[in-house]
């Protein structure tokens, strides 16, 4: 997420004012005069979002299986057990796990080849553009979208741009798709091409596209509420500037990747020589924290937001999110939809 101060991007200091209160004016009993920021409000709207973001990835992915296995009964010619009513929620997992090992093989394979043959040729094909990574396209093109129709219409800015003294709570959620420029919009989807399809293969997604979606979601929607609440305390000041950009949700990604591929090399842009991804995970750390505490001239980065995504990625793998949140999510919405007859 980047940041840039309201006085750089809205038309003038009046009218920040008239939206966001009297700030900066001087006072003898406080000299910033800086407008208060809530607390429970955001926190209790973010968790309620990540949580229905969880239930309705999980419900969307659970009826597709029951779909798919239903099909794939019928096909077999068990048609006096291809009603979903006779199938329990461990047959579906296990319906499931039987899927992913096929396709864990069939992926290892295509890694082998990292080539196809179209019209006689041989085209190498990135890893982002295989089927398995439809989220990582999804991505890629709403934030494109997003940033297109921001420069069309101007206005559209303020929703895109999450300010915390704002008394908006959706764009905790919105920010994450909002760019500042075309620099900022290239490196966070170059960074999403490179680490979010290992990632989304790896033990904890398992090639779920819907875990993954709900995952990079949840942690931009966490991120977002830790640069919020870094308003209150260290950064005071940060309450008047907005954030936006997809890089703590990609933060956590990369400290998914870390944590899974600790010997991996990663390296930075324009930048020479790499290193193990473990350690370039706790040099990331120490660079935002020292970011977030002193501040990094000429580098107006949302450091909480940051660290918040870095430690959301490597507790999700350290904890397994698949076993504790995204299991229980799929077991939810798989009894909720057959209460409700959906499947």
């Amino acid at each position: 997420m980047l940041r840039w101060w309201l006085a750089q991007k809205l038309p003038s200091r009046l009218f920040a004012r008239r939206r966001y209160g009297t700030y900066g004016s001087y006072s003898s009993g406080d000299p910033y005069r800086l407008p208060p920021v809530r607390v429970l409000g955001p926190t209790i709207w973010c968790t309620t979002a990540i949580g229905a973001t969880y239930l309705g990835c999980a419900a969307y992915e659970v009826y597709s299986d029951v779909q798919e296995v239903q099909r794939g009964r019928s096909r077999a010619g068990w048609l006096s057990s291809s009603s979903s009513s006779s199938m329990t929620f461990e047959q579906l997992e296990a319906e499931r796990t039987l899927t992913h090992v096929r396709c864990s093989y069939w992926h290892q394979n295509r890694q082998q080849q990292q080539s196809r043959r179209v019209m006689g040729m041989e085209v190498w094909q990135p890893e982002w553009l295989t089927d398995s990574s439809a989220v990582v396209r999804a991505a890629i093109c709403t934030n494109a979208g997003i940033y297109a129709i921001n420069n069309l219409l101007p206005w559209t800015w303020d929703y895109f741009a999450h300010v915390a003294a704002s008394p908006l709570n959706y764009t905790l959620f919105t920010s994450m798709f909002g760019h500042l420029g075309l620099l900022h919009l290239g490196f966070n989807m170059y960074a999403l091409t490179q680490f979010a399809p290992p990632v989304q293969q790896n033990r904890i997604f398992q090639g779920s596209n819907s875990h993954f979606a709900a995952f990079y979601l949840g942690s931009g929607l966490a991120a977002s509420l830790g640069h919020h609440l870094s308003t209150v305390w260290p950064n005071r000041v940060g309450r008047i500037s907005a954030g936006l950009g997809a890089s703590s949700s990609i933060m956590a990604i990369l400290a998914s990747f870390a944590m899974t591929n600790p010997h991996a090399e990663i390296g930075i842009m324009f930048v020479p020589g790499s290193l193990p991804a473990q350690q370039a995970l706790m040099a990331l750390t120490a660079f935002e924290l020292y970011g977030l505490f002193f501040g990094i001239p000429f580098m107006p980065l949302l450091h909480a937001g940051h660290l918040t995504g870095l430690a959301v990625g490597a507790a999700y793998v350290q904890f397994d999110g698949r076993k504790r949140l995204w299991i229980p999510a799929r077991r939810l919405a798989f009894y909720s939809l057959r209460r409700f007859k959906m499947i």
